[in-house]
């Protein structure tokens, strides 16, 4: 009896496995990618509106302005009235909820490229995943990432006249940028920045670090955290600087010996710094 129960299993279970790899082999050859490739010819493109449900967007100077797309959803693109809209819908062919076959693993993936010129308007937002903007020059932009998603936002050589980010659990990480009138918030995320210039902004963290090192002298801002340090460095010996900073329920810190009584020079840049269960470090 017992060698009648082992063969029957034993059968089911090659039965089984032929079965998922018929299926799996089905699926793979009737889930095929989208794919997007076009050029949008029109030089008198002034804003840009992204809107992603799940693809990692990259945003990059380029020779024009085009969009390529590689991934589940569908995607809508059209322009008019000066402005690029590029929109990653639901792809009604594909309901399959949680995914479990190893043939459809594969990341979706936005690049939209923009010549060198100066922007109006840029708005992006992602539900899920990672946004990467680089060597773009922006008057004023909007960046939003929902809070489904701890997606990191990454800015690198930007030059923004303004900027508003919200991203309630989404670090963003600034680099080699020069930034005036942001209005950055996180609520369980960081906001880091490296050898950029940022002025007349204001930087919130809920639950988070503020870490901003080998920054441009001339920075001056607003930061604060509720849970959370504060850290901030300089790429070479500060000027003209004035240091207010407010620890809660915490220490201040300055390791710099430019500094006397949090001043040097006029004082014409000022840093203000709140922490309220956390410590501010000035290096």
């Amino acid at each position: 009896m017992k060698k009648l129960f082992l063969s029957g299993l034993t059968l089911f279970l090659v039965c089984f496995l032929l079965a998922c790899v018929a299926w799996f082999g089905f699926e793979k050859q009737n889930n095929q990618l989208n794919s997007v490739d076009k050029e949008v010819n029109d030089k008198n493109i002034e804003n840009l509106n992204i809107d992603s449900q799940n693809s990692e967007v990259q945003v990059k100077q380029g020779d024009e302005f085009s969009v390529t797309y590689k991934g589940k959803k569908n995607i809508d693109i059209t322009h008019k009235n000066k402005t690029l809209h590029v929109h990653e819908t639901d792809n009604t062919d594909d309901h399959y909820g949680l995914n479990f076959n190893p043939f459809r693993q594969f990341d979706d993936e936005m690049v939209v490229t923009v010549p060198d010129k100066k922007l109006n308007h840029l708005n992006v937002s992602s539900k899920t995943n990672i946004i990467n903007i680089d060597s773009i020059n922006v008057k004023d932009a909007y960046i939003s990432m929902k809070a489904t998603g701890a997606a990191r936002v990454f800015l690198s050589n930007v030059a923004l006249d303004k900027l508003y980010y919200r991203g309630l659990n989404s670090p963003i990480d600034i680099k080699r940028s020069q930034i005036t009138n942001a209005n950055i918030k996180t609520k369980q995320a960081s906001i880091t920045s490296k050898k950029s210039l940022i002025e007349k902004s204001v930087l919130l963290a809920d639950h988070g670090k503020i870490d901003l090192s080998r920054m441009d002298i001339a920075s001056h801002f607003r930061a604060s955290t509720q849970y959370g340090d504060i850290f901030m460095s300089y790429n070479e010996d500060p000027q003209d600087t004035l240091l207010r900073l407010n620890p809660s329920d915490g220490t201040s810190e300055v390791i710099n010996n430019n500094f006397e009584d949090n001043k040097v020079g006029s004082g014409k840049h000022i840093l203000e710094f709140y922490t309220d269960h956390g410590d501010i470090y000035i290096n």
